[in-house]
C-alpha cells in the first residue's frame, strides 16, 4: 500500500490542498504509522529533545508547570503518542493537532480516546490559519512541526504563525528532510559528512524526487526558519532508507526560540565588556538575525545560536581551516599533574585564570580546590572544548553514578539517552551535534578514542601480543611499592622498552599521531638526550613513588583503559562531584575555541591573575619566534603585576625563557628533572617553570 501510493497511484486533479492530500492519504491512513518508521527518522529526538527544553525551563521557572502545546502537521497523532514516554501528556494544560487531512485527523482521534486524553484536541484545518477554542496567541510554550514544513505550499504565513503563538521562551522544534543552496550553507559542524551542505547531485535528484510528492525541499524554508527563530539545537543527519550507505535522504532536526526570548545568542567576539567579572558571554541577543536575500534564503553564512542557560561555550566560526583541521579531540585525559600545579599555584577566588583546555581535568582541579571567579579555557581544538563542555553539562545534570560510568569506567550503554533527555539542555548546539553523531564513544571504551587513544590501543596491542598483560594487571593491583618495582623490572619494563618500541618512538610521525608529541618538541629533547634517555628518565622513577591502584592514576588509566574509585581524578570523586554540582564553582568557566594568542587579544589589560599553559610553547619553531613573543606580550598585558605563568617544557632550558624575560617577566624553575628521580606522578616533562611579571611594557 505504502509503495502503490507514493510511487505507482496516480495523483490526479484536485482544486485544493486538503483534496489533494486527502486523495493521497486516505487509501493508506491506517498503515501510515507502520510505513513511515524507517524514512521519517529523527522524530524521537526532536521530540526528546523539546521534552529536556521543557523540562530544563520549568525547573528553571521560565514556563508554567502545564505547559500548551501545539503540534501542526501532526497526522495521526504518533508525535504525541511518543512524547508521553518523555513527557507525559496528563502534565500539559492542553495539547492541539493541526491536520488538513481527514482521514489522518480521525486515526489520530481514535488514538487519543483509546488513551483517555481527554486535554488533547484535533483540528481538521489549515496549519496557517486555525483556530483554537482558547486564547493561543502569545501563550503556547511549544510548537512542533515533523515532516510538515516541507509539504506546506505557503510557509511563510506557517511559521510567522508560529512566532505569534509562542510565549517569549517558548520552543520551536522541527524535523523534517531538506537540500541546502548551491553557495555556502551555516557550517553548524566542522565534519564535512555531517554538514549542513549537500553536494550537486543531491541537491537536484532530492529536489526533484521529493517534488513527485508536493514535499518542497528548497532551502529557503529553513533559511526564512532560522532568520524568525534562535537556534537553541542544530542537527544535520542523512537517512539510509532506501539503500544503505548509497543513497542518503538528507534531513534535519532543530529546536529554536522567539527572538523575543530573554536568552543572549553568542558571538565570536570576546570583548573586553564581556568578559569582565559581571560577564554575560555574548556580546547580541536573539533579534539578531542573518539577512535573507529576495528568495527568502539567507545570506549570511551566520545562525543565530542561543546559548544555554549556564553559558559556559562562547560562539565560534566551526567553518575556519583552524578548526576544521580537527576531527577529534587529541587528548581524551589531561597528562598534567594538578596535585604538583596546586602546590605551586597560590590559587584563591578572586582568581581570574586563562588555562588551557586539553581534557579539562586540571581546570576542574582547579575549581574544586579554590573555586576561582573566572576560568577561561582556551583550545583551538573545537573538539577539546566539545569534552569539557560534555563533562560540565554532565555535571550539572547528571547522578554521580552515570556520570562516573562515563568518564570513571569509560562506558555508559544508554549515552544517547543521557544525551538527549537531560544533557542536552546544557550544551551548546556545537558540542550536541558532535556529542551526537559520536555517542557510540561510549559504548565501549571512552579512554580509548581521540588521537590518544591510538596510543592505548597500540598498548594494550603490545601487552597481549608479547604476553605481559597478566603482570600489568598485577602491577596495577599491586599493594606494596616494592612489588609494583619489581613486576617493572623484570616484567613489564623489558617489553615496553624493547628495541622495536624505541625504533617507533624515534619516528616522528608516531610520536604526534599517538602520543601527541610534535616534531619542535620532539627536536627540544633529542638536544639533551635520546628519545630511549627521555623515555627511560621519564618512566622508571615512576614505579618508585607511588602505588597506581591508589594514587598513579594516570599510569593506570593508560594501561587498564579506565579508573578506579580509589585512583581517579579530584572531579571523578563523590566528594569532588558534589562540590561542583552544588557550588558556583562551574559558574566560573568560559571555552574559547581559538588559539591562545587571539584569546588574549580580546581580554582587557590587567584582567588575569594566573595562567598555566601547559607545553604548548615547546610547539613554536625556535627559528620563528614572532607569534610566541607576540603571544607573550599579550600575556603582559593582560596580566595584574605580580601575575604568574606556569609552563612545562621537554627542555630543561626551553628556549623561550629569555622571550619571557624580555617581557618583564621573572623566570624561575619550579622543578627540573633528574635522572632517575621524577618531579610529579606523570614526570613526562623535563622542566616547570613559573614566570612572574615584575615590570610593564611601555
Amino acid at each position: 500500500m505504502f509503495m502503490y501510493s507514493c510511487f505507482l497511484k496516480p495523483l490526479g486533479h484536485h482544486g485544493d490542498v486538503q483534496s489533494r492530500l486527502e486523495s493521497f492519504y486516505q487509501g493508506q491512513a491506517h498503515i501510515y504509522d507502520d510505513s513511515r518508521g524507517k524514512l521519517l527518522r529523527g522524530r524521537k529526538t526532536m521530540l526528546r529533545l523539546c521534552a529536556a527544553q521543557l523540562k530544563d525551563q520549568i525547573a528553571n521557572g521560565t514556563t508554567p508547570r502545564k505547559p500548551t502545546w501545539i503540534d501542526l502537521g501532526g497526522g495521526t497523532g504518533w508525535n504525541i503518542e511518543q512524547m508521553h514516554a518523555s513527557f507525559p501528556i496528563e502534565n500539559f494544560e492542553k495539547v492541539v493537532l493541526v491536520d488538513l487531512t481527514p482521514s489522518l485527523c480521525k486515526i489520530a482521534q481514535e488514538r487519543f480516546k483509546r488513551r483517555g486524553w481527554d486535554n488533547v484536541i484535533v483540528l481538521c484545518q489549515d496549519a496557517a490559519s486555525f483556530e483554537t477554542p482558547f486564547q493561543a496567541e502569545g501563550g503556547v510554550n511549544l510548537v512542533t512541526m515533523s515532516y510538515s514544513l516541507s509539504m506546506m505550499d505557503s510557509y511563510f504565513p506557517v511559521v510567522d504563525r508560529v512566532q505569534s503563538l509562542l510565549t517569549p521562551d517558548g520552543l520551536f522544534g522541527v524535523v523534517d528532510f531538506y537540500v541546502s543552496g548551491k553557495s555556502s550553507a551555516p557550517a553548524e559542524t566542522y565534519s564535512p559528512q555531517h554538514n549542513r551542505q549537500c553536494n550537486w547531485f543531491t541537491r537536484f535528484f532530492w529536489h526533484i524526487w521529493f517534488d513527485f510528492d508536493h514535499i518542497n525541499l528548497a532551502p529557503g524554508r529553513r533559511d526564512y526558519l532560522e532568520y524568525k527563530f534562535g537556534t537553541i539545537k542544530s542537527l544535520n543527519r542523512r537517512n539510509h532508507f532506501v539503500v544503505p550507505y548509497m543513497i542518503q535522504i538528507p534531513y534535519y532536526v532543530w529546536l529554536g526560540c522567539s527572538h523575543a526570548r530573554g536568552l543572549l545568542a553568542t558571538t565570536t567576539t570576546t570583548s573586553a565588556s564581556v568578559i569582565s567579572d559581571s560577564y554575560s558571554s555574548s556580546a547580541s541577543d536573539c533579534s539578531a538575525s542573518p539577512k535573507l536575500g529576495p528568495d527568502g534564503s539567507s545570506s549570511s553564512a551566520s545562525v543565530v545560536a542561543v546559548e544555554p542557560r549556564r553559558p559556559w561555550r562562547l560562539d565560534y566560526d566551526p567553518s575556519l581551516p583552524c578548526h576544521t583541521q580537527f576531527r577529534s579531540y587529541i587528548y581524551a585525559f589531561t597528562w598534567e599533574d594538578p596535585r604538583v600545579d596546586l602546590q605551586h599555584i597560590p590559587l584563591s577566588s578572586n582568581d581570574v585564570m586563562l588555562v588551557i583546555t586539553s581534557a579539562g581535568d586540571n581546570a576542574l582541579e582547579y575549581a574544586i580546590a579554590a573555586q576561582p571567579k573566572r576560568i577561561h579555557c582556551v583550545d583551538m581544538n573545537p573538539c577539546q572544548n566539545h569534552l569539557l563542555e560534555l563533562k560540565l553539562a554532565s555535571i550539572a545534570t547528571l547522578s554521580y553514578r552515570d556520570f562516573w560510568r562515563m568518564f570513571g569506567q569509560g562506558q555508559h550503554p544508554h549515552f544517547s539517552t543521557l544525551l538527549n533527555d537531560f544533557i542536552s539542555p546544557q550544551l551548546s548546539s556545537y558540542a550536541f551535534q558532535y556529542w551526537s553523531q559520536h555517542s557510540d564513544r561510549f559504548s565501549h571504551q571512552f579512554y580509548k578514542t581521540g588521537y590518544s587513544g591510538l596510543a592505548l590501543y597500540i598498548f594494550e596491542w603490545w601487552s597481549r601480543a608479547t604476553g605481559i598483560t597478566k603482570y600489568v594487571e598485577q602491577m596495577c593491583s599491586a599493594t606494596t611499592i616494592e612489588e609494583q618495582e619489581r613486576i617493572w623490572q623484570q616484567r613489564v619494563r623489558p617489553t615496553l622498552l624493547s628495541p622495536l618500541v624505541q625504533k617507533m618512538m624515534d619516528n616522528p610521525m608516531f610520536m604526534w599521531n599517538a602520543l601527541g608529541v610534535p616534531i619542535n618538541q620532539m627536536n627540544m629533547f633529542l638536544e639533551e638526550c635520546t628519545t630511549r634517555e627521555y623515555v627511560e628518565n621519564t618512566l622508571d622513577p615512576i614505579p618508585s613513588r607511588s602505588l597506581f591502584r591508589n594514587d598513579q592514576y594516570f599510569y593506570h588509566l593508560c594501561m587498564m583503559q579506565h579508573y578506579t574509585k580509589e585512583s581517579s581524578p579530584t572531579y571523578l570523586t563523590e566528594e569532588g562531584f558534589n562540590k561542583l554540582k552544588n557550588s558556583d564553582a562551574m559558574d566560573a568557566f568560559r571555552l574559547h575555541t581559538d588559539s591562545i594568542v587571539d584569546t588574549l587579544k580580546g581580554l582587557p589589560d590587567n584582567y588575569l591573575t594566573r595562567m598555566v599553559v601547559m607545553d604548548h610553547m615547546d610547539w613554536f619553531d625556535p627559528k620563528d619566534p614572532s607569534q610566541l613573543d607576540l603571544e607573550i606580550t599579550e600575556m603582559a598585558r593582560t596580566l595584574q603585576l605580580d601575575g604568574r605563568v606556569y609552563w612545562r617544557s621537554a627542555g630543561t632550558r626551553p628556549w623561550y625563557n629569555a622571550l619571557f624575560e624580555k617581557a618583564g617577566f621573572q623566570v624561575e624553575p619550579l622543578t627540573i628533572r633528574q635522572p632517575g628521580l621524577s618531579i610529579d606522578r606523570v614526570n613526562m616533562y623535563a622542566s616547570f617553570y613559573q614566570g612572574t611579571l615584575k615590570r610593564k611594557q611601555q
